[in-house]
């Protein structure tokens, strides 16, 4: 059982952009549309002549989805310390899509009381989440699992294609890295950076000391400690929160969510957001 269900605790990607809620509400309100149209669920007839009617009330629902689609995806985006990729599974991708569901069948239930005066209560409500349900429950669960299979497919075949050649442009040079407040000082040798890590208003620097892995928290931005760098080409900015030495990348791994870089000396992996693919792949060839 443990083997069978490890799937719900693997990575999954999910990106808090406005384009791509746009176009899964699309999809989705399509997918609902054309479903109730043809497929006619739940024992629904029409009369001949009023099929123009129907597909107006199937658009209604469509658009209800739409909307919710829309609003998740704002709620999404105020509370983005839990909504993060970075810690995001397949279980709650399928949780959140679940959620989503019991929105759709509360909007459901409200445009049906306005336009057909059905009841409001509780029955009306278990009644229309087990109706919204039974369309959506299956789709969500298995496109989860397929999406997550796909996209791990996907990126382990590319990174396992990938071979790193550490210590191409290695430069041994000294950098100093400064604070906001220019008391704060970090010198070190630009070969010794494995990356750099964004955390609020500050920002993560790890590096090897004699060998040894060591870590230092500056007070600054991501932004501020790449124009330190600039005179570096191994250094690369692979993800929103990371800057990596690519001399230090030994290996490249890849799950749902995309790349990993593993570097030499360190145990955790640094990851390469999507939109970089390309560009990380030209960069370590």
């Amino acid at each position: 059982m443990q083997t069978s269900l490890s799937w719900l605790y693997q990575p999954y990607p999910f990106e808090l952009r406005w384009t791509n809620g746009l176009r899964t509400g699309v999809w989705a309100g399509l997918f609902v549309t054309f479903f109730l149209f043809f497929f006619k669920p739940f024992g629904t007839t029409i009369s001949p002549g009023a099929e123009w009617i129907y597909l107006k009330h199937c658009t209604a629902f469509g658009l209800v989805t739409l909307g919710v689609t829309v609003f998740v995806q704002a709620v999404c985006r105020l509370f983005p310390g839990i909504f993060n990729e970075d810690s995001w599974k397949t279980w709650k991708e399928i949780l959140l899509n679940i959620l989503f569901i019991v929105l759709i069948g509360t909007a459901n239930m409200v445009l049906a009381h306005f336009m057909y005066h059905a009841p409001l209560g509780f029955q009306s409500f278990v009644r229309w989440q087990i109706l919204t349900l039974a369309i959506g429950i299956f789709p969500t669960i298995f496109g989860a699992f397929l999406t997550l299979a796909k996209l791990q497919r996907k990126f382990a075949g590319e990174a396992a294609a990938i071979h790193p050649h550490p210590g191409m442009h290695t430069q041994h040079r000294l950098v100093v890295l400064l604070g906001e407040n220019q008391q704060e000082r970090l010198v070190l040798d630009a070969a010794d950076i494995a990356f750099l890590e964004a955390q609020d208003n500050y920002v993560q620097v790890h590096y090897l000391e004699n060998g040894v892995q060591k870590s230092r928290l500056i007070r600054g931005t991501l932004r501020k400690m790449e124009e330190f760098l600039i005179d570096y080409p191994a250094f690369f900015r692979c993800h929103r929160t990371f800057l990596v030495n690519f001399d230090r990348v030994e290996k490249v791994s890849g799950n749902a969510q995309g790349y990993r870089l593993h570097l030499g000396g360190f145990t955790e992996t640094v990851p390469v957001s999507r939109s970089l693919n390309e560009e990380v792949k030209k960069r370590l060839e």
